[in-house]
């Protein structure tokens, strides 16, 4: 029997090689299991059977999705209790076999976190039934078992909940079902009625529910046997109407149905731990069997083993983690494809990924993300990123991981360190810290040499990746370049670089346009690599080369605002600056905000840099009804009206030119909270 030091000190080995020793192959080949096993016990020698040989037993005791492999000479023999079982099963003799024979061996497995997965719930472009099809085998491959389909922008899901999916949307869902199935995954269908049952009168209660019950039924007829209901970023925060409207859907829907999955909700306030009431108020009134949803102390946020505790005594039930990694709605400019890290072992209810709208770069991340949740002990999040990439893009792995190191981050501000953030060109940084300019160099050239190589690979190799990401690899090369030209102080190369950058920068934007421009969520500022150290040395090097060159410094490094305000969740959000337009622009935030009487937020304008015109774009005219735009000549020390033209949620127009005007707000002059939503904020500067 083996101990459990010797079964880790094999297990912490599999990324190694594993030697596989026969009559006609003496050489050792790497064979790679992942998610990594519970226990994997090697034997030596190989097998003369063929995974597709294998003789598979019903046993008991396995769990759901449990399995065990005993690979001999003359036999593979895997004993499972269910039909998951037995395809987990198969997963894991396939990449065992993948070094041409399957290693003598003992495998015991089993998952840690029984709903392991990925949740479509970001704001952009959704998908699409392709993308989707594709995401089921990966998941089935890699043993994810959920799927929640819940993008913000299809209509049907949200602001059209009550009408019917036209008849070529059900027949992709039920592609995507028939898929899910073979796969062994859950495919959850959400319904979002955050801005549903405002209506408090019985009438327009029972109308309401008779909408939702229609709609249920009419995705359970198209074949869906799991569903959540979202509340989030949308609406008031009731607890009690939340609670009654999920319990009324369990109840009332899926038990009455009798063979559907235990129901996901999605509150409304979605983070934090046991000191929010709206959160203790739902966890007594839900029922218990329903499954409640949490992102951590923040929107996006490392998950606590302390923390998830607290906020399962306020829910009283272990939550359901929506983990916004490697989601970049709010900056859909950077790629986020770095290693899986910041989560601790317990034992969630359930565990979901809301990704990018760049679903093949998602991958990188889904990678690591189920094999943390399958087996939480042995994550080793270095290890299963390095042989994600082996095994994900085994011809380009090298160049892949140059460029997923630099690119990891999810703010833009380099500056930015409060919150919650990932570790970017840490290999980097370290040389950069004991070498200076030689590292710069010598990273810049590597980088240069792995936009290259995936330039000329991936348009072959992996089309539907080199689609979502061939600006961004245009852009690192760019990049590189630039950082060569800076650390060798060549003026003119160094500008050739910058303009090149800027270029990539308008193509993608402008592709991007192309799609959907209700999509955009005003992120759509063309794209960025490695922002976080890697971009702010090169512009500190091209500072000191170029101070002199004043033609050169004004352009790329302008100084031009900040945030200002009462409400902190835009005060400390960032602005980024269009170079074609001259154009300040709040990044601004995708959830909902709430203005009490006399709140405000703004921009303000750095020395010397003033404005001419103003553009504030909300999703409902609510807030324009109920407040109003001013501007300041001191910095807002002191403010008048602005005068702009109104078009129903739109405030615009220009201000005196020759006036000097330097801050700009949105004053909630109602004597009563605006729920509002902005959609762009964005000023023309003074050139």
């Amino acid at each position: 029997m083996m101990t459990r030091k010797t079964i880790a000190a094999v297990v912490a080995c599999m990324s190694c090689a594993i030697l596989q020793a026969g009559a006609a192959q003496e050489e050792a080949k790497p064979v790679r299991v992942y998610p990594t096993p519970k226990r994997l016990e090697i034997k030596g020698g190989v097998s003369r059977v063929q995974p597709g040989d294998a003789k598979f037993l019903r046993t008991t005791g396995l769990g759901e999705e449990g399995y065990r492999i005993v690979v001999d000479k003359d036999a593979i023999t895997v004993e499972s209790s269910t039909e998951t079982g037995d395809f987990y099963a198969r997963q894991t003799l396939r990449q065992l076999a993948s070094g041409g024979a399957v290693p003598c061996c003992t495998v015991e497995d089993s998952p840690d976190v029984p709903l392991r997965g990925a949740v479509e719930g970001f704001y952009g472009r959704p998908w699409g039934t392709e993308g989707r099809l594709d995401l089921m085998s990966f998941m089935g491959e890699y043993k994810m078992n959920c799927f929640i389909y819940g993008p913000k922008d299809d209509p049907y899901h949200q602001s059209k909940w009550k009408e019917k999916y036209p008849r070529e949307r059900i027949a992709d869902f039920r592609r995507l079902l028939d898929a899910a199935q073979k796969n062994h995954v859950k495919f959850y269908w959400a319904v979002h009625l955050g801005d549903a049952f405002k209506d408090p009168s019985p009438a327009a209660r029972e109308a309401e529910y008779a909408a939702l019950w229609r709609k249920l039924d009419a995705m359970y007829d198209a074949g869906f046997r799991c569903f959540a209901v979202f509340f989030d970023d949308f609406g008031g925060a009731d607890a009690e109407l939340h609670a009654e409207i999920s319990n009324s859907i369990k109840h009332d829907f899926l038990d009455r149905k009798g063979d559907c999955a235990p129901l996901i909700m999605c509150p409304n306030n979605y983070v934090g731990d046991d000191q929010d009431p709206y959160s203790q108020a739902l966890g007594e009134k839900t029922d218990k069997d329903i499954l409640i949803m949490w992102t951590g102390m923040g929107i996006c946020s490392d998950i606590t083993a302390d923390a998830t505790a607290k906020r399962a005594k306020a829910l009283r039930r272990t939550p359901f983690v929506w983990w916004n990694w490697p989601v970049n709605d709010f900056l859909r400019c950077k790629l986020h494809m770095g290693r899986t890290y910041g989560v601790d072992p317990y034992p969630y209810s359930g565990f979901v990924s809301n990704p990018m709208e760049n679903l093949e770069a998602s991958k990188v991340a889904l990678f690591g993300i189920a094999d943390m949740l399958w087996n939480q002990r042995d994550f080793d999040s270095v290890r299963s990123w390095h042989d994600g990439m082996r095994l994900l893009y085994p011809f380009a792995a090298k160049a892949m991981l140059q460029f997923c190191e630099h690119n990891t981050d999810t703010h833009k501000d380099p500056e930015f360190t409060a919150g919650w953030y990932r570790e970017e060109s840490e290999r980097f940084m370290e040389a950069w810290k004991s070498e200076g300019k030689a590292a710069l160099v010598r990273e810049c050239e590597a980088n240069a040499a792995a936009a290259e190589e995936l330039s000329k690979v991936l348009p072959e190799k992996a089309p539907k990746l080199w689609r979502e990401m061939r600006y961004w690899v245009a852009f690192f090369g760019a990049q590189a370049r630039e950082g060569l030209a800076a650390a060798k102080g060549d003026a003119d190369a160094y500008v050739k670089e910058k303009e090149a950058g800027f270029e990539i920068q308008r193509q993608q934007k402008a592709y991007f346009q192309t799609l959907a421009p209700e999509w955009d969520r005003c992120r759509c500022v063309g794209c960025v690599t490695a922002t976080r150290h890697f971009q702010k040395i090169i512009d500190d090097c091209a500072k000191a080369a170029f101070r002199s060159r004043m033609e050169v410094y004004e352009r790329y490094f302008p100084t031009v605002g900040t945030s200002i305000g009462t409400l902190p969740a835009i005060a400390k959000t960032g602005q980024h600056f269009e170079h074609d337009d001259a154009l300040l622009v709040l990044d601004g935030v995708l959830e909902q905000q709430s203005a009490k009487p006399g709140d405000w937020f703004g921009m303000k304008m750095a020395k010397n840099v003033t404005f001419k015109y103003v553009w504030l774009n909300f999703e409902t005219a609510d807030a324009v009804a109920n407040g109003r735009v001013e501007v300041s000549k001191d910095g807002g020390a002191t403010w008048q009206d602005a005068a702009l033209e109104v078009d129903g949620k739109l405030l615009f127009g220009h201000v005196d030119t020759n006036a000097g005007f330097n801050a700009v707000r949105w004053l909630n002059t109602s004597d009563r909270t605006v729920d509002f939503k902005i959609v762009r904020f964005n000023v023309d500067i003074v050139k």
